[in-house]
């Protein structure tokens, strides 16, 4: 199928009432200024309070934002990952940028993330732990077994950019395409990339600076988050 538009931004959202109605007047603030051909592709991840109807609102004033309501399932813990997957499946953009719901990621980096790809690149993440990039104010001790995550990657694998469990990042949709990751949970964010990588494409990074939710409840589970993660590794690392 072509292409409709040249970005689309893939935004999951659960329980983020107080947040997702600020976070598409960030992206919109963006996208508008950068005169982009877009779309923003917002995905009600199962929530229970009204996300799902402050994002239906904003479809109604904004032509560029289609939201996608994943009701099925009944899956236990996060399912960001599976919430991914919906939302790139719908997506009509040449490159799609994943971007959190809960206005972690610098809106700043978008342009770079862009450019870098329309360069010759396949995948670029947002990095915290490039020259340039940074933690913010990310919790010290998830900062590390995030960076150590990649640093494992980096060993097991050979990648050789330094932020592949952050989510954060662009990429052409027929990425997405060939290499169908498959992680539920957190747990998609080193699997797409190290399997984009297996499979030759070129990854790349520009740096990004993190910054903690101030509002709502974080759906991010550390121990259970480093499980998934070395589970992925091990599978991956056998895996033809």
């Amino acid at each position: 199928m072509k292409a409709l538009y040249d970005v689309s931004f893939v935004i999951p959202f659960h329980n983020e009432k107080e947040n997702a109605g600020s976070m598409l007047d960030r992206v919109l603030q963006f996208a508008k200024k950068q005169t982009l051909n877009f779309e923003i592709v917002p995905i009600n991840d199962r929530s229970s309070d009204n996300t799902g109807s402050i994002l239906d609102s904003y479809a109604k004033k904004h032509k560029q934002i289609h939201p996608v309501h994943r009701k099925d399932g009944g899956e236990l813990g996060n399912t960001m990952g599976i919430a991914l997957q919906r939302g790139t499946q719908k997506a009509k953009g040449k490159i799609i940028i994943w971007t959190m719901g809960d206005m972690s990621d610098d809106t700043q980096t978008y342009q770079d993330i862009v450019d870098k790809i329309n360069s010759g690149f396949d995948m670029v993440f947002g990095s915290r732990y490039m020259p340039g990039g940074s933690r913010g104010n990310l919790d010290a001790t998830k900062a590390f077994f995030s960076s150590k995550g990649t640093l494992l990657a980096k060993i097991l694998f050979g990648i050789k950019v330094n932020d592949i469990t952050n989510a954060f990042r662009g990429f052409k949709k027929e990425v997405f395409t060939k290499v169908k990751p498959k992680g539920m949970g957190f747990d998609i964010s080193p699997e797409f990339a190290i399997k984009a990588h297996k499979q030759g494409f070129r990854l790349g990074e520009v740096p990004t600076v993190y910054t903690n939710r101030e509002r709502g409840l974080p759906k991010f589970k550390l121990w259970k988050m480093i499980r998934s993660y070395l589970f992925v590794y091990f599978k991956l690392l056998f895996e033809k």
